[in-house]
């Protein structure tokens, strides 16, 4: 080593010591080193874990789903609703009913009425028409049941009674191929939901009040027309 660059090394050793970086070298010397490097790490070490937090967000925030095939996610509009399902509806909606309800499980209530039909020949099951509750309804639909699940009607509606309330949950068919194209419901679960009642017809004497009204305003007004005539001769 030449005797030029020996002194040189031992002015920046010298000047290091003291705390001072201004010996002419590029690289940081003594606890500015220490402090450089310490400063570094921390900036690195800080980095990754902004990066792992970053990562994990993602992973959280952004379902798998969402970089699945577009094709996965495409709705098929002709396909046919799934019948597992129970569609609580109405007995009007039913009888508005389009292709949507067709060979669908749906649950219905509604009163029984007119009489208990027998379908076909073996007396195994019977057709029984319910009729809407709703007051400002006269929808009605046809079920076809098991003559066990008919034998829990107690009353058939009609004048001056109302007849059991049922609920029926079975398969409705807008075009029953078993049936000559009939719209009907074949059940699978009968409950009652309340019996039968019958209505007494009571005397009521205010109903007769306008008849009488009525019956006295024209004897009063025949007997003018005869008094009057009479006068006349």
């Amino acid at each position: 080593m030449r005797a030029t660059d020996q002194a040189r090394e031992r002015a920046c050793g010298a000047r290091s010591a003291e705390g001072e970086g201004a010996c002419g070298c590029r690289a940081p010397h003594g606890r500015e080193a220490g402090l450089f490097y310490g400063e570094a790490f921390g900036w690195l070490r800080r980095a990754l874990a902004a990066l792992v937090l970053a990562g994990a967000l993602t992973t959280t925030l952004v379902p798998g789903s969402a970089f699945a095939d577009d094709d996965e996610n495409l709705v098929n509009p002709q396909q046919r609703p799934d019948s597992s399902f129970i569609y609580d509806t109405s007995i009007a909606a039913l009888g508005n009913a389009d292709a949507y309800y067709d060979n669908q499980t749906v649950q219905v209530v509604g009163e029984a009425i007119g009489d208990s039909i027998r379908e076909g020949l073996d007396n195994r099951h019977r057709w029984i028409t319910l009729a809407a509750n709703e007051k400002d309804s006269t929808a009605t639909v046809s079920v076809l049941m098991t003559v066990e699940q008919a034998a829990k009607i107690d009353t058939f509606g009609k004048y001056g009674t109302t007849g059991t309330k049922l609920q029926v949950r079975g398969t409705f068919h807008l075009v029953c191929t078993e049936h000559e194209g009939l719209t009907d419901l074949h059940a699978d679960i009968v409950t009652v939901v309340d019996k039968g009642k019958h209505h007494e017809d009571e005397f009521d004497v205010n109903a007769f009040v306008p008849g009488a009204i009525a019956t006295a305003l024209g004897l009063a007004l025949m007997g003018v027309f005869y008094y009057l005539r009479e006068r006349q001769r």
